[in-house]
């Protein structure tokens, strides 16, 4: 493929067997030169019919007895060719590559249509071998220029067929001996060279083109490239808003349009799941250059600080309303010990019986109990925040559990003993795989919570087997209820709401509920809430069937479980 313009070059593309396609440049060369010599065929055709008719009309007017009609009939079985071939060419797609068959099929035609113009002067007749000379040479050139004009990408096929007509021309001028011919036939190869330089030139200017627009194209694709690894969506609209140039970016997250011409830089909505920075500006031409620019991390990380910063103010708010709860709850009890232990000390000279030093004794020991289990709730709480507790997990008895549970806070609470409370636990529950400490303190925890919140009203404890659910433990009381934004609340640690303190006079450090559905959800189970103000609230305990033990599996293996 001739690309430095050296006659060379362009003489051994010329001369060459077949068309060369190594390079990216010789392919698109050879798909264009298939693609023209494709488009004129027909052309060609045409050209050859009306040319071929309009000379043996004139011919045959001027010289009598000529052969003409045998070369008509030979150019118009030629242009038959030409026309079939465009035929079936017809309706196919554009082919995006070519081998170059085609193209060397059709130079081989050319050798055909070149001989059979060249071979003019032998169908004449005339009696003076000159003017059948003149005659193909007038007609001879301007074919030569036609076809050198209709093809100047393909100089393989139009140079063929010049050089051919040009030779059998020739060889008519030397079988005639017409040697006052040999002007004429040096006018025709003069031309003919000429036509050569102007193929070659145009040639090579059209190599350059295909050259400089591969170039391009590899430009574009780098420049491309470049901006889809920048994470950044780019476009370039010329002055009537036309997307000329864009990434695969902004074809993808833009729809490649674009509307909001103003200029400067703004915050796009969120589009999708990304958030975008979009820039514009406005170029000399009158274009715009656009570019969006990913900002999803930056505005994640925005809402991370918020979050942060809101969790940072929920829990400066838990640790006040900790710190509150602690001084009310503290206080009360470490004063009632104080109290009591002083009145029994050695230094009092207040007489009491044995009666009155057993109420003392008893008050000292129940608030010091009721000390323990908030000291014991913060434990426990901690523990499970630092999520480095691990369960001592063992088959145990519900019924078991939940009586000791109930009997701890009734023996903890000072004034529990005195509020109605009934258990009913369904027969024939089986055992459950849990942590016997963390069954306790939920159990604990859900009584503790309906004693606080119920108003003195009567505590069910209600346990049962739900089909294909596991076993289901119930807290309810009669109490006022929960207002439904405190019972979205009530599982965050450390709160309390209003209507509670006032009925409770601030008992509990509100971390019972926190702390049991942690312990429950380390089970696979849950503690849910539901209440309704004026009527009471249940807390139920979830127990799924993967901890639940048959009694003969039991047997066989005390850590087996069975889903029930």
């Amino acid at each position: 493929m001739p690309t430095n313009g050296s006659q060379v070059s362009f003489l051994k593309y010329l001369l060459q067997r077949k068309h060369p396609n190594a390079t990216a440049v010789d392919r698109v060369v050879l798909l264009e030169q298939h693609l023209a010599f494709a488009s004129h065929t027909a052309t060609m055709a045409g050209v050859m019919i009306v040319n071929s008719t309009a000379t043996t009309m004139m011919i045959t007017q001027s010289i009598a007895n000529t052969s003409m009609r045998y070369w008509l009939f030979l150019n118009w079985a030629l242009a038959a060719v030409l026309i079939i071939d465009s035929l079936l060419k017809r309706g196919l797609s554009r082919p995006t590559a070519v081998s170059g068959r085609y193209l060397r099929r059709s130079e081989w035609l050319a050798y055909v249509f070149g001989a059979a113009w060249g071979s003019l002067p032998f169908f004449i007749n005339a009696s003076d071998p000159r003017t059948a000379v003149l005659y193909g040479a007038l007609l001879i050139l301007p074919m030569i220029a036609g076809m050198s004009a209709l093809l100047p990408a393909v100089p393989r096929v139009a140079l063929r067929y010049s050089a051919t007509a040009v030779f059998t021309l020739l060889l008519y001028t030397g079988l005639s001996s017409a040697n006052s011919s040999v002007a004429i036939s040096l006018m025709v190869m003069v031309f003919t060279v000429a036509v050569y330089f102007g193929m070659k030139r145009t040639y090579l200017t059209f190599v350059s083109n295909v050259e400089s627009r591969i170039q391009a194209t590899e430009s574009h694709e780098i420049l491309i490239g470049a901006l889809n690894a920048s994470g950044q969506a780019f476009a370039y609209l010329d002055a009537n808003g036309n997307v000329l140039v864009q990434n695969d970016l902004h074809k993808t997250y833009f729809s490649g349009t674009e509307s909001d011409l103003t200029t400067g830089s703004r915050r796009l909505p969120k589009a999708g799941e990304r958030y975008w920075q979009k820039s514009v500006e406005k170029v000399p031409n009158g274009g715009h250059v656009i570019l969006h620019t990913d900002v999803t991390n930056l505005e994640q990380s925005k809402r991370d600080i918020e979050v942060a910063k809101e969790e940072a103010e929920t829990a400066d708010a838990a640790k006040t309303r900790f710190l509150n709860s602690m001084s009310r709850e503290l206080k009360v009890p470490l004063d009632v010990i104080v109290g009591c232990s002083g009145l029994m000390g050695g230094d009092s000279n207040i007489p009491f019986d044995e009666r009155e030093f057993r109420g003392y004794a008893d008050q000292i020991r129940k608030h010091a109990s009721y000390l323990g289990g908030i000291i014991d709730q913060i434990i426990s709480f901690s523990k499970l925040n630092r999520e480095t507790v691990t369960a001592d997990e063992e088959v145990v008895e519900l019924s078991e559990i939940i009586n000791s549970a109930v009997g701890r806070v009734r023996l903890a609470s000072p004034g529990y003993s005195e509020v109605p409370l009934q258990v009913n636990i369904e027969s024939g529950l089986p055992q459950v795989y849990y942590d016997r400490t963390a069954l306790e303190r939920i159990v604990q925890n859900l009584v503790t919570n309906a004693f606080e919140h119920g108003s003195a009203s009567p505590i069910s404890v209600k346990v049962s087997r739900i089909v294909g659910r596991g076993i289901l433990l119930m807290v309810r009381d009669r109490g006022a209820g929960m207002r439904k934004e405190d019972l979205d609340k009530a599982f965050e640690p450390f709160f309390q709401s209003t209507r509670t303190n006032e009925l409770k006079n601030g008992r509990g450090v509100g971390l019972g509920l926190s702390v049991s559905r942690k312990l429950a959800r380390q089970h696979d189970g849950d503690v849910l809430l539901d209440s309704q103000e004026g009527r009471g609230t249940s807390a139920f305990l979830v127990i799924p069937p993967s901890r639940c033990v048959s009694a003969a599996d039991n047997q066989k293996n005390p850590a087996a479980r069975e889903t029930i």
